[in-house]
């Protein structure tokens, strides 16, 4: 049998929904299995570090491995091959992505009777949290609430984010770190009415609001600290004209959201970034309302 898995990026938190919110990008990795004779293996792709060659070392196949042995059956004699498109430690949820494919890959090779929900916690299992994989799954805005299944809707298709990413990687792990664990009611108060006001703005089509709505005062103050010219990049996107900014996820990378022209923010972003001394690219995606598609064949 052959598998396909066509897996999106994403973009975790916007700003205040930390471990809550994530929208699903038009941009995505492909990963094909086939089964054949032989130890698990793995092609990570030309411009993948060699080290993802390593089954042990490629969250794909630490994934499937780790749903074989749940299943029960045994993980070789399947051959990976990576399409990569998603930047590697960007916070564009390219770990996110890998781990998924690998569970789905498991999932449709073994008939595992798994639901979303399901997958999302195999997933979660490797990932620490849930957001990223469940926009990659479900596509568009997801929403992960503690101890309830993960739901998504739609954004609309005027908006385009426009992403600076940083050539130099930063590990989301090392990001966590600094994030406190606990915070004052006054700034709890502050990120749940961010988060609500985000939810609107993006079900209402209100872009405007996404100005305020996409402010933060929980972990985004800790990261800037470390990630030289990040917050300065937010700001030149806002002076630009962008209906709102945060980082991407943990990190380093910074979107913006606008349904005008994004060339102004694109431009002010770059220059934002070169004159904090950082060197990076830009990307204009639109957000992907619909999720990680599987194909599977004899």
């Amino acid at each position: 049998m052959r598998v396909r898995v066509a897996v999106p990026a994403s973009v975790a938190n916007l700003g205040p929904g930390f471990d809550i919110l994530a929208m699903a990008l038009q941009l995505q990795n492909d990963i094909r299995a086939e089964q054949r004779p032989g130890a698990l293996s793995i092609d990570a792709g030309p411009d993948a570090p060699l080290a993802l060659n390593d089954p042990a070392h490629n969250l794909v196949t630490v994934a499937y491995a780790m749903s074989c042995a749940e299943l029960g059956v045994p993980s070789g004699g399947v051959h990976f091959t990576c399409v990569n498109r998603i930047p590697i430690g960007r916070g564009m949820g390219s770990s996110a992505a890998a781990a998924l494919a690998g569970v789905l890959v498991a999932t449709a090779l073994h008939q595992a009777p798994w639901d979303e929900d399901a997958v999302l916690d195999r997933v979660a299992a490797l990932e620490g949290h849930r957001d990223n994989a469940a926009a990659a799954l479900l596509g568009g805005l997801a929403i992960c609430a503690p101890g309830v299944a993960a739901v998504n809707m739609a954004v609309s298709d005027e908006l385009r984010a426009v992403l600076f990413i940083p050539d130099i990687p930063f590990t989301t792990t090392e990001a966590r770190q600094v994030v406190p664990t606990s915070f004052s009611r006054a700034d709890a108060i502050f990120n749940a009415s961010r988060c609500a006001l985000l939810v609107r703005a993006l079900a209402t089509g209100d872009h405007a609001g996404l100005r305020v709505a996409m402010q933060d005062r929980w972990h985004q103050d800790a990261r800037f600290a470390l990630m030289p010219g990040a917050e300065e990049v937010v700001n030149g996107a806002i002076v630009a004209g962008a209906s709102g900014a945060a980082l991407a996820g943990a990190g380093p990378s910074v979107i913006a959201l606008t349904p005008l022209d994004p060339a102004p923010i694109v431009a002010a972003m770059a220059e934002a970034g070169a004159g904090a001394g950082v060197a990076g690219k830009t990307m204009v995606l639109p957000p992907r309302n619909y999720g990680t598609r599987v194909d599977v064949s004899a």
